[in-house]
């Protein structure tokens, strides 16, 4: 059987799916063409200095090159953070940002958190300006040391991941899995990286750029829900509606989304290319019902023909790819059990990051209400999703396979091979960390030091030749965990 199973996974290459971006670095029309405006990662966690407060980062224009300092914020886009606390995917409070000038010179105002009526919920908002708003320059922590603190500026893009194998993976073809796996008992290689001297395989294709981030730290019982500790957090961005006039007083604008981001990886990995912008203008409200068919079935403990979470695992474990060097260890137990297909659905929609308040700042919650419990800047979410997807997504295999899976394709599945999502999961990991520390899902692998106070994110890449200048793409010697 194992034999069988390795001559499918080489020679059944078919169909390819359209170039995905990990994160929401620059993967949609609109947006590609709109840097300013295109939201790349929303992070939402408890300070660890201070566990009431909550912390609230979006970063946008991704892939900012150090040698440049002209990055600016859009002057003409509203920024928001949108805070549901009842469960209904509907706003209800927001910190809106606008920003003006140009590249260092730039102030930002910010408002809030503040209440959001529920007539101005949804994908189509107002400036609520009252109380008036907290203005200070980029660059710059301001705001009030026990109230609302504000940064806005230029900053490392925290993000990590092997996009650029992702890419062969999935797009082109070229590429088998993140780390090239020899199975010598069957005379098959499947192709992939190899170890490098630093003693990984993965690439950081975000090491060494810059990105915008506006970020905000507030009292967490400001936003707390009667009824409940947790939140659904997204980001939005949005512009003044053409059909208004300029002149109109900055209260009586609307504004339009045109963008938005939660989870790291819904829109990425599950929207095809030409719904991109449709959905980044839709509220998370309606994504239920737009979205659902985009995900697939979770896999059961109970299905009769074999198809279970174990049989998966099983077929992981032969295959090799659960231990290393070949792959990460399970994530889940073989026995985990499952009785709802629509587990995913649950886990991914809406598109909101959510955060239970109660819970200590450096709990993951790892799929207990969605895929994680908030998101802090040194997570490594990518492995996290990696993970779970292959032991959970429920996968059409052909019938010559024999695995659990196997026979005519079932609606709600992924279809190997035609789509070759399977391929970048069968690791569950993009090997940017070290092999030893594959199981800490609380270090991503980033190349600069993330600091232990507000904002939390490292400062921003230096200009090339300058101290602490690190390559394209970076592959560095491990970083201390926190800036002293």
């Amino acid at each position: 059987m194992l034999n069988r199973i390795f001559v499918g996974l080489l020679t059944l290459q078919l169909g390819v799916l359209a170039p995905l971006f990990a994160a929401d670095h620059r993967d949609a029309p609109t947006v590609n063409e709109d840097p300013a405006g295109d939201l790349g990662d929303v992070y939402t966690f408890l300070d660890p200095n201070n566990p009431s407060r909550l912390v609230i980062a979006l970063t946008v224009f991704p892939f900012a090159v150090p040698g440049s300092a002209g990055y600016s914020f859009g002057r003409d886009i509203l920024y928001q953070a949108k805070i549901d606390n009842n469960g209904d995917a509907r706003e209800d409070f927001v910190v809106q940002f606008l920003c003006s000038g140009a590249g260092a010179g730039q102030t930002c105002r910010v408002w809030g958190p503040v209440r959001q009526p529920a007539a101005l919920a949804g994908a189509r908002n107002q400036v609520i300006t009252n109380p008036p708003a907290i203005s200070g320059p980029i660059n710059t922590v301001f705001g009030e040391e026990n109230g609302v603190q504000v940064f806005a500026g230029l900053r490392d893009d925290p993000f990590v991941a092997d996009v650029s194998q992702l890419l062969r993976i999935i797009g082109t073809g070229t590429q088998d899995t993140f780390r090239e796996v020899e199975i010598a008992p069957l005379g098959v290689t499947l192709r992939g990286r190899r170890l490098n001297a630093q003693g990984r395989s993965g690439f950081d294709t975000f090491g060494g750029f810059n990105i915008l981030t506006l970020a905000v730290s507030f009292p967490k019982d400001l936003v707390r829900g009667s009824s409940s500790s947790r939140l659904g957090i997204w980001g939005t961005c949005s512009r003044q509606d053409r059909s208004e006039s300029a002149t109109l007083p900055l209260g009586e604008r609307t504004w339009v989304q045109f963008e938005r981001m939660g989870q790291v990886v819904f829109n990425t990995v599950f929207v095809p290319g030409p719904n991109k912008d449709v959905f980044n203008a839709l509220a998370p409200h309606q994504d239920v019902e737009f979205a659902s068919r985009l995900v697939p079935d979770a896999l059961t403990s109970d299905d009769t023909g074999g198809n279970t979470i174990a049989g998966r695992a099983a077929v992981l474990t032969a295959l090799g790819v659960t231990r290393l060097p070949a792959g990460a260890p399970l994530l889940l137990p073989p026995t985990f059990q499952n009785t709802n297909k629509e587990l995913l659905r649950a886990a991914l929609l809406p598109d909101v990051m959510r955060i239970d308040l109660d819970l200590p700042p450096n709990d993951l919650a790892i799929g207990q209400f969605g895929l994680t419990n908030g998101r802090r800047p040194g997570d490594d979410t990518v492995d996290i999703f990696l993970q779970l997807a292959r032991q959970l997504a429920d996968v059409s295999f052909p019938e010559a396979l024999g695995v659990p899976g196997s026979g005519a394709r079932r609606p709600g599945s992924l279809d190997f091979p035609g789509d070759r999502r399977v391929f970048a999961v069968l690791q569950g990991t993009d090997f940017i960390q070290p092999d030893g520390e594959l199981t800490d899902f609380t270090t991503s692998g980033n190349e600069k030091p993330l600091l232990n106070r507000f904002p939390f994110l490292a400062p921003a890449h230096p200009l090339p030749g300058e101290p602490d200048t690190v390559g394209f793409p970076a592959v560095p010697a491990k970083a201390p965990a926190v800036e002293r």
